[in-house]
């Protein structure tokens, strides 16, 4: 060894230490590396072309006997020769057998030749221990990486790291779309021999499920070692039992041994989805559960399904009695939850395809002659469900006349199906027609495949002939001779009959003639064509006018559909690109409650009434088109996939006397239809569960005498008795209708995800910056929660901010401001020049108009071209503010038959708020030249309510005017505080109402069920310009008002439809509710839009029934805000809500069941008075 000595000692002479660089060089070797224990381990460096490398077992390179030399490829040291060290030609250190004492810093010198310097590089070895597991464990999951877990009550979870080195660090984290949420708890590490115990606790799971059912909690791992093969494990928690009650099941059917495929909500990508089945013997079994995160993977499933683990798409294979049942599925992203449920039946196909008159062959026609009374008898077998059969008269004048009354029998088998038979006499009058359709049907919720209806004729002919089910005659038999007459003189009609039905449709290919709608902004159809589905009845001219009118009623729908325009924009688009669900509510219990999709609608029982309200541009008519396009292209979705008939009416169009079946033929079906109104109504009558949408009521000519018109017979069940029928109107216009008979339904607009989907995925598409910049935009819109809300209006917005031709200066307040930057927006490439007579005629048409509530806000195109001229028409009709629709208009004294087609145009606004703007111009100018006394009566004509934009832009437009319009505001009911509003609109407004409505704030504010719809949104407005402007709110008083919260949009709504913002400098609420019985979910909305107004202190409830006890997990929101919540039921004493507990407590004493129940009674007497 003393001549290597030698040398290294030679070349430290050269390359003294005062010679060596302070910090070390860049380094071919990594600075730290891990090697297992007890393995053979490698310290990587890579050198090349060097002269001697030389190892240390310290920092020190100084020392001067390294424990391996490599010099010249030649080995040697007290480190090599002993066997415990190696070293690689490139120079890497090769330790033989890894112990604890190799756990320190090594230094490597480099020599690229005896006279260089020297390169000293250092590396930190850290001894690991690899544990026995490849992923954290949670204990619940039993060794499992993911796992799912129902608790009937919060526990403890632990997730631990054993026998690892060095230590590895775990921590517990609520799943959520929007990230991960630490879940604080104790973590212990315990060091066993040569590694650690690492131990995470996560106390109580209620804490990661944000009061939702389920929740998604994982389990993370880290560390200086990536020891474990994956960081990171999962539970699925589920806690008590999902509330199925809250989501209405959709009634699904599948055929026998067929398969059916379930669909769970419409959230893209959300954390989890959990598919459960509800038994008829209340059991409950697991069907799935799946969780989204990177990639979609099965927690827990039963084999006896199959899972789409992307979309979360059940599908039920082959099934069978036994798969009957309520299916509920969850999703949710960590902060919302939705439950979709399906209410699954199994039918099956009868084994006779054809419902079985007694008498009659199975196919062909049935003629019964009769002498006015009789028994018919009609029974289908081994049918599933067991079902209602009816016979009924296809015309229904006959009914008025005649009786017909039946009793069923029903029978079981053993393979789970029906025999249903019904057995009914009839009484009929002879009408004066020899023959007397009837039909038995199957009636009730089916499967379009068991709507059977079956065909016969009552005749008063003798000579008639009745078919039997052997094939013979009746006793009212014919000859021999007289039964050939009879096949000669079938097979001369027949042959007529087949020459007609070619002419006809050489006529019709040769001239297809159908009236033509354009909608703007109206989500349009494919091109489709699907075939009228008649099953099994025979081929009757009933089944061929079904089938001609079902074709020329899609023919229709798709071309209305196919013509739609966004705003800004003449290009046609279909509904699949551009189509968004807006919110929809559903009038339950007295109660407003919020509707997952728009397709509960029309779910329900197949002959009820419905009532769709919204507000002006909330899409009323662009959804009715929606349904006409779900129904022609059957979307699986739609409860109108099975739907024979469709029947889709602008109520503007009828006239006073005109029957809903006149209205088809004249503005539906094309000119020459060979159906008639007779023809039309016999199909409809006879259809299965048939749909008519009749949509404006609002816009309806002869509402003040609907009691006198066909619509009020239809909406109380007095007409059209077997169809489904919707009704759109506005809120404030609603008909007379049975409120037993009715189910209502409202719009309640764009929320913000309906906006964000709307701004993605039709305006920016794929363009980040674009839609990032329409939002802020957006953000600075005064009135936005109002504006953003109408979908009409949002789409022009989105669609002119995106284009450029919006800018605004965010300093400047009111909406006079806003909308001019709209309007200039729209001129923006039109030469406007002055103001020219014909505008100013325009303006005081608009106003007129407004003035008239009945009218819709529509003209002839003619008569408005006459009034404002055609240049100034022109111009508002090129930029889109005024839009037109043609009308199908045939002259009255024609028969309908012969009647010859002609077209006149109608036109409208694009808006209502366009309207406004243009009726203030004229106002304005008005007020400024007019006396008191006159400007008074033309205000009284004004409904404030449905028009408060005209006196708002009105005041902007002109401060002269607005001293007197403001002055006349405040002399109204209710006009105190509208006034306000009016004034802001004023240069420097905002500035002189600032006082006032600190005023207003620093005293209670009342909001009460009585007051008028101008008054409340005034106070709602009002409230939200004190929060944008920091103004202290002392107390909100809601007085009857039943508010729930909407959690998509941050606001209480209020039963009169009303919304109230999330006002983040509010101090208290007040509820008053006489008598009102809130239930823990009622609570939790409360508290939730509590939680987000960041200065309440205190929430307050008089004189309603709160829950004695109350889940912890509601009131966690409320205990973190630190906002407390008493319950007045007199002046004293009231109870506070103890957070912690879940109790009531007065003077820190705990309410008792016995004390609580007395509340009950008195504040229920109190509210009987």
């Amino acid at each position: 060894m003393a001549p290597m000595y030698g040398l290294f000692f030679l070349l430290l002479m050269f390359c003294p230490t005062s010679s060596l660089p302070s910090e070390l060089s860049s380094s071919p070797c990594v600075s730290q590396q891990y090697l297992s224990l007890g393995q053979t381990g490698t310290i990587e460096c890579h050198f090349s072309d060097f002269y001697g490398v030389y190892w240390y077992n310290s920092t020190d390179y100084e020392d001067p006997e390294p424990f391996l030399y490599y010099t010249q490829g030649e080995k040697s040291g007290d480190g090599f020769t002993s066997g415990e060290f190696d070293i690689h030609p490139n120079g890497s250190l090769i330790i033989a057998n890894v112990s604890l004492q190799h756990d320190h810093f090594f230094t490597v010198i480099m020599y690229e030749s005896t006279l260089e310097d020297t390169i000293p590089h250092r590396v930190e070895v850290i001894v690991t221990v690899i544990p026995n597991q490849k992923y954290p464990l949670i204990d619940v999951c039993i060794g499992k990486q993911q796992c799912f877990i129902e608790l009937q009550s919060p526990r403890n979870l632990t997730c631990e790291v054993q026998s690892a080195r060095p230590e590895v660090n775990v921590t517990f984290y609520a799943e959520e779309t929007t990230g991960n949420r630490l879940l604080p708890g104790p973590v212990e590490v315990e060091e066993k021999r040569v590694a650690f115990h690492s131990v995470a606790v996560l106390v109580n799971t209620s804490s990661a499920l944000n009061y939702n059912t389920f929740g998604v909690v994982s389990c993370i791992s880290s560390g200086p070692a990536h020891l474990l093969e994956m960081d990171q494990s999962l539970v699925l928690l589920q806690h008590g039992n999902i509330a199925s009650e809250t989501a209405h099941p959709i009634l699904t059917y599948i055929e026998l041994n067929k398969d059916k495929e379930l669909t769970c909500g419409p959230m893209e990508q959300p954390l989890y989805r959990v598919w459960k089945k509800q038994m008829s013997n209340g059991l409950t079994e697991h069907v799935t559960a799946i969780v989204h995160k990177n990639e979609s993977f099965v927690l827990k499933h039963s084999e006896k399904y199959d899972v789409n683990t992307d979309h979360g798409r059940l599908t039920i294979r082959t099934a069978d009695i036994l798969d009957e049942g309520i299916y509920v599925c969850v999703y949710g992203d960590g902060i919302n939850e939705t439950i979709v449920s399906y209410n699954v039946s199994v039918y099956v196909m009868p084994q006779k395809k054809y419902l079985d008159v007694q008498g009659c062959s199975p196919e062909g026609q049935c003629i019964i002659p009769t002498e006015g009374n009789g028994t018919l008898t009609c029974s289908v077998f081994g049918i599933r469900p067991s079902v209602s059969l009816e016979w009924s008269f296809v015309d229904e004048s006959v009914s008025k006349t005649s009786t017909i009354i039946g009793t069923t029998q029903v029978t079981t088998n053993h393979d789970g199906t029906y025999d249903v038979t019904l057995t009914s006499t009839f009484d009929v009058s002879f009408i004066g027609e020899d023959r007397i359709p009837l039909q038995c049907k199957i009636r009730g919720e089916l499967p379009s495949q068991l709507r059977w209806a079956r065909m016969i004729e009552l005749s008063f002919n003798e000579e008639d002939v009745h078919p039997t089910d052997d094939g013979h005659t009746s006793d009212r038999g014919i000859s021999s001779g007289g039964l050939a007459a009879v096949v000669i003189f079938a097979v001369g009609v027949l042959c007529f009959v087949g020459i007609g039905m070619y002419l006809v449709r050489r006529r019709n290919n040769g001239n297809p003639k159908t009236s033509f709608r354009q909608y703007r902004g109206v989500p349009s159809t494919e091109d489709t064509n699907q075939s009228f589905p008649l099953g099994d009845i025979p081929d009757t001219p009933m089944t061929r006018h079904k089938k001609e009118l079902r074709e020329q009623l899609e023919s229709h729908y798709k071309e209305c559909c196919g013509s739609v325009k966004l705003p800004t924009d003449d290009k046609l688009r279909n509904v699949k690109d551009i189509f968004v669900e807006e919110g929809i509510e559903a009038f339950v219990s007295d109660v407003w409650q919020k509707s997952e999709t728009y397709h509960h609608i029309l779910e329900g029982e197949s002959n009820e009434r419905i009532i769709l309200e919204g507000e002006a541009g909330y899409g009323k008519s662009i959804l009715c088109l929606k349904m006409a396009h779900d129904w022609v292209t059957k979307s699986d979705s739609s409860p109108l996939k099975d739907v024979d008939i469709l029947v889709f009416l602008h109520m503007r169009y009828l006239e006073k006397d005109m029957t809903i079946c006149q209205a088809i033929k004249k503005y539906i079906l094309p000119a020459d239809t060979n159906l008639s109104k007779e023809d039309i109504k016999k199909v409809i009558s006879s259809a299965n569960a048939p749909v008519i949408i009749l949509d404006g009521f609002n816009r309806y000519p002869h509402k003040d005498d609907y009691k006198q018109t066909e619509v009020k017979k239809i909406m109380l069940k007095q007409a059209f008795t077997n169809c489904r029928v919707m009704l759109t109107t506005r809120t404030t216009i609603l008909p007379q209708t049975a409120s037993a008979l009715t189910k209502r339904m409202r719009l309640i607009g764009f929320d913000k995800s309906a906006q964000d989907e709307y701004i993605s995925n039709v305006v920016a598409v794929k363009d980040q910056l674009g839609a990032d910049r329409i939002r802020s935009v957006l953000g600075a819109i005064p009135d936005a929660l109002v504006f953003c809300q109408v979908p009409l209006f949002f789409g022009l917005l989105v669609h002119l901010i995106h284009q450029g031709r919006i800018e605004l200066d965010f300093n400047v307040l009111g909406v006079t401001y806003f909308v001019k930057q709209v309007i200039s927006a729209l001129n923006f490439n039109t030469s406007s020049g002055d103001k020219t007579g014909e505008e100013a005629t325009f303006y005081q048409e608009s106003f007129e108009e407004l003035c008239k509530p009945n009218t819709g806000l529509l003209w002839r195109k003619s008569a408005l071209n006459k009034i404002i001229g055609s240049p100034t028409y022109s111009r508002y009709s090129r930029i889109g503010i005024l839009i037109e629709e043609e009308i199908c208009d045939r002259s009255s004294h024609v028969q309908l038959t012969d009647m010859e087609t002609q077209y006149h145009t109608e036109v409208k606004f694009y808006h209502n708020v366009f309207c406004e703007w243009f009726a203030a111009h004229y106002l304005a100018s008005l007020a400024v030249s007019c006396d008191e006394a006159e400007l008074r009566q033309k205000l009284q004509r004004v409904n404030f309510y449905d028009h408060q934009y005209l006196l708002r832009f009105a005041c902007g437009l002109n401060s002269a005017a607005a001293e007197k319009i403001i002055q006349y505001v405040e002399s109204i009911d209710d006009g105190e505080k509208f006034a306000m509003l009016c004034i802001m609109e004023r240069e420097g407004g905002i500035q002189e109402i600032i006082g006032t409505v600190k005023k207003l704030c620093a005293t209670p504010v009342t909001i009460e069920k009585e007051d008028t719809m101008l008054l409340q949104r005034s106070i709602t407005q009002l409230l939200a310009i004190a929060s944008q402007n920091k103004i202290p709110i002392e107390i909100l008083w809601l007085v009857n008002m039943e508010g729930y919260y909407n959690q998509a949009r941050e606001f209480l709504t209020l039963s009169s439809g009303i919304n109230v913002p999330k006002l983040e400098t509010l101090n208290q609420i007040s509820i008053i509710e006489s008598g009102k019985e809130f239930t823990e979910r009622d609570l939790r909305g409360i508290f939730q839009y509590a939680s987000i107004c960041k200065n309440l202190a205190g929430v307050r409830f008089r004189g309603c029934i709160l829950p004695l006890t109350v889940d912890k997990r509601i009131t966690k929101t409320m205990r973190d805000s630190q906002i407390t919540v008493d319950w007045m039921v007199s002046v004293k004493p009231f109870y506070r809500l103890n957070m912690k507990k879940g109790l009531w407590e007065v003077n820190g004493d705990v309410l008792k069941k016995k004390d609580y129940q007395k509340i009950v009674t008195r504040v229920r007497d109190m509210a009987t008075g």
